[in-house]
């Protein structure tokens, strides 16, 4: 006698080129997500529509979904077929969520109206809509008829090894300053890293700010170069990346994190949904921070030692602030000696327990398939185990 066959388990998969692009989010939330979470990572909607049965198509960062190769930008046709692909992978059984980290892309060129269409057409095509923060959540609801809901944010985890080289160079660097703010992350148009280290200099006179990142534009790199040039020496520029495994020593060493990020002209969406990162990292290493007053910084950095500015208005009145509370502090208490280690693990299971909760509800398992298999199947596209 013959063994009926089994179904195949539905999967949760991520649209994204992780693990060969290897992003830190996708990383732990790789790491930190339940055993149980059927979780896979495709590259491209084909690839995902490939998989069968239909499961759950999560998105998160959308641009490059409707990137046209051959012209090396998004362009209004690519949105229009990557549209007309997400209405037909749902009508074929895919349930979609949208993971928004915010409203349009934010790293390389200005959004468009184009990026405009792309977001009203997932909003209205998606089943779920998750985001980081109530603030985001109170937004999203006004713009789409979606289940929305708020998974929380977390950071990156404690340092996995010792600091070496340049890492070690620039801890001694910042130790030995009366003050170190520390701006750490890729400069990129939507920081104007540049303002924020020229804004430093004019609001600040005992502090030094340690910039760590790179750049992939000239024109950027170039005004950077220039502020840091004419700092005499209370700016310095390290500009590289840092891998996400050894950022927690920077942060350890320094006494604020500086997180600026524009709202004016293109990027006045950014007032709207954000998912600052940054804010969220440094905050996770019990790092005071400096940022605009935006509604998810608001909300994330609440109750937590912080100096936000007015959005519009720069960095200038919140440094200022930072740099005298933190003057008085540091005569009388070393406040970074007594930091506990980053909370971002506990964060990161939570969230992964909320998507296998949301796996549960929107991939119900068929009575064969469970005793069959005992619990769904996980795809492991790195081969790592995971904790």
């Amino acid at each position: 006698m013959t063994s009926p066959p089994t179904a195949t388990p539905r999967q949760w998969v991520i649209a994204t080129d992780y693990p060969r692009w290897p992003s830190p989010y996708f990383a732990h939330l790789h790491r930190y997500a339940p055993q149980t979470l059927p979780l896979t990572f495709c590259p491209d909607l084909a690839s995902v529509s490939a998989i069968q049965p239909p499961g759950v198509l999560n998105l998160h960062r959308l641009k490059r979904l409707y990137h046209d190769a051959s012209q090396g930008t998004r362009t209004p046709r690519a949105a229009a077929e990557f549209l007309a692909r997400l209405a037909d992978m749902r009508q074929a059984g895919w349930r979609v969520v949208w993971t928004v980290h915010n409203l349009k892309p934010i790293d390389g060129d200005a959004a468009t109206g184009t990026d405009d269409i792309v977001t009203r057409g997932v909003l209205d095509l998606a089943d779920i809509v998750l985001c980081h923060t109530n603030a985001d959540s109170t937004v999203l609801r006004s713009r789409t008829d979606a289940d929305v809901r708020v998974i929380g944010w977390a950071g990156l985890d404690n340092p996995t090894r010792p600091p070496g080289g340049a890492v070690s160079e620039l801890m001694d660097h910042m130790r030995g300053q009366p003050l170190a703010f520390l701006l750490l992350g890729h400069i990129t148009r939507y920081k104007d890293v540049p303002a924020a280290a020229a804004t430093f200099l004019a609001r600040t006179t005992r502090a030094s700010l340690v910039i760590v990142g790179a750049s992939r534009d000239p024109a950027i790199s170039a005004a950077l170069s220039r502020v840091v040039a004419g700092a005499d020496g209370r700016v310095i520029w390290y500009p590289h990346r840092v891998p996400p495994e050894l950022a927690g020593h920077l942060y350890a060493a320094a006494d604020a994190a500086v997180c600026p990020y524009r709202t004016d002209g293109d990027y006045g969406f950014l007032s709207e949904v954000l998912h600052p990162s940054s804010v969220a990292t440094a905050t996770c290493y019990q790092v005071p921070v400096i940022a605009p007053d935006l509604p998810a910084v608001e909300e994330i950095t609440r109750g937590r030692p912080r100096w936000l500015a007015p959005a519009e208005g720069g960095l200038g009145p919140a440094m200022a602030a930072a740099e005298s509370t933190l003057t008085t502090l540091r005569h009388a208490v070393a406040p970074k000696a007594r930091r506990p280690p980053s909370d971002s693990a506990h964060r990161w299971k939570r969230i992964g327990r909320i998507y296998q909760s949301l796996a549960a509800e929107l991939l119900p398992v068929e009575p064969s398939t469970r005793a069959a298999s005992g619990s769904p199947s996980h795809q492991d596209p790195t081969g790592e185990p995971r904790r």
